[in-house]
C-alpha cells in the first residue's frame, strides 16, 4: 500500500487528514503582515479568516519551496515509506507543483529505493480534495503508487470546475479582471463564473446577473457535461447560505449528493469571501 500525501490545498481540516493517515505539507499565507501555515482544522479558524478579508485585508500566498518538500518527504522515507503519491495545488496557480517534482527527483536518486509520485490536481481547495478522495480509494485497492498515479492523472481533467466569485475586487488584483469591469460589475451585481482549464489556470467563462442567474449557468452546464454525475463537491469561501441554497438546487435536479467544505485561505486570498465552488467529475474531458 503505498503512502497517500498531499499539501493543504486540497482544505480537509487538517485534524481529519490526520485521522486517515495522510501527511500533508502546509501551504502558507501573509494576512496584515504576519505569515501563517494554512494548518485549520476547525470552523472557527476559516470564519476568522474571512472576517479579516471583509473587514477590508489582502492577504497574499507564497508557494512551498522544493527544500520544504524535500524534508516532508524524506522525514517519511526514513520513516519506512519507500512508494509515495503526493497530490498537489494546480501546476497553472503556483510552482508549488514543479518544486514538489523537484524534489521527488532529488530523493530519488539519493534513495534510488524508493518511488515518489507527484500528481497535479489541476486544480485547487475541493477540486483538489476530490483528487484525495479518489486516491485515497485506489490506495485501499491495494494499487501501487504508479498504477494509482496514472489514474489519477488521466482523471484530472474531467473534473469540472464551476466557481462564482462575489467580491470582484480580489479579481481585479490578481488581473482577472480590468479596474472598470470590477467597478461595473460590483453596481451591476455581475458574478463571474470561472473554470479551472486543462493546464489547471482559472478563466473567465461566463458573467451572470446575480446568484440564481450564476445557478441557471452551473445546472445548465452540468446537464451538458455530466447529468449523471452522484457526487458534486462544493466549496465555499464563508458562504454557507448559497450552499445550502444550491444543495437545494443540485439535489432536485440530479438527484446527486453534495459534499461541501471550506475554500481555505490560500485560494481565498485570491476569490475573497462569498465565493462558491461547484466540482463534478463527468466521462469527458474539459472543453478549454
Amino acid at each position: 500500500m503505498f503512502t497517500l500525501t498531499t499539501d493543504t490545498s486540497c482544505d480537509v481540516p487538517r485534524n481529519e487528514l490526520d485521522k486517515a493517515g495522510i501527511p500533508w505539507v502546509p501551504l502558507t499565507f501573509t494576512i496584515d503582515g504576519q505569515t501563517y501555515p494554512d494548518d485549520f482544522s476547525y470552523d472557527e479558524q476559516f470564519k476568522a479568516f474571512y472576517e479579516k478579508v471583509r473587514a477590508g485585508a489582502m492577504p497574499t500566498t507564497s508557494q512551498i519551496t522544493a527544500f520544504a518538500h524535500e524534508e516532508f518527504f524524506e522525514k517519511l522515507i526514513k520513516e519506512g515509506a519507500t512508494d509515495i503519491v503526493h497530490i498537489t495545488l494546480s501546476g497553472g496557480l503556483s510552482a508549488t507543483y514543479s518544486m514538489a517534482c523537484q524534489a521527488a527527483k532529488n530523493l530519488m536518486k539519493k534513495y534510488p529505493a524508493c518511488k515518489i509520485e507527484i500528481v497535479d490536481s489541476r486544480g485547487a481547495t475541493q477540486v483538489h480534495h476530490m483528487v484525495l478522495d479518489e486516491a485515497a480509494a485506489l490506495r485501499e485497492q491495494g494499487l501501487s503508487g504508479e498504477q494509482a498515479a496514472k489514474i489519477l492523472r488521466d482523471g484530472t481533467n474531467k473534473i469540472h470546475v464551476l466557481i462564482v466569485v462575489d467580491d470582484l475586487n480580489h479579481l481585479r488584483r490578481g488581473g482577472r479582471v480590468s479596474g472598470v469591469a470590477a467597478a461595473i460589475g460590483s453596481l451591476l451585481k455581475i458574478k463571474p463564473i470561472l473554470t479551472f482549464d486543462k493546464e489547471g489556470q482559472l478563466k473567465v467563462v461566463h458573467k451572470a446577473k446575480g446568484f440564481r442567474k450564476a445557478m441557471d449557468y452551473a445546472v445548465e452546464y452540468m446537464s451538458e457535461w455530466a447529468s449523471q454525475a452522484k457526487t458534486v463537491y462544493m466549496a465555499h469561501a464563508d458562504a454557507m447560505p448559497l450552499v445550502c441554497e444550491a444543495t437545494e438546487i443540485f439535489e432536485n435536479k440530479f438527484g446527486c449528493t453534495v459534499k461541501a467544505g471550506w475554500c481555505g485561505p490560500v485560494i481565498g486570498a485570491h476569490t475573497g469571501a462569498g465565493m462558491l465552488g461547484i466540482i463534478f467529475k463527468s466521462d469527458k474531458e474539459r472543453p478549454m
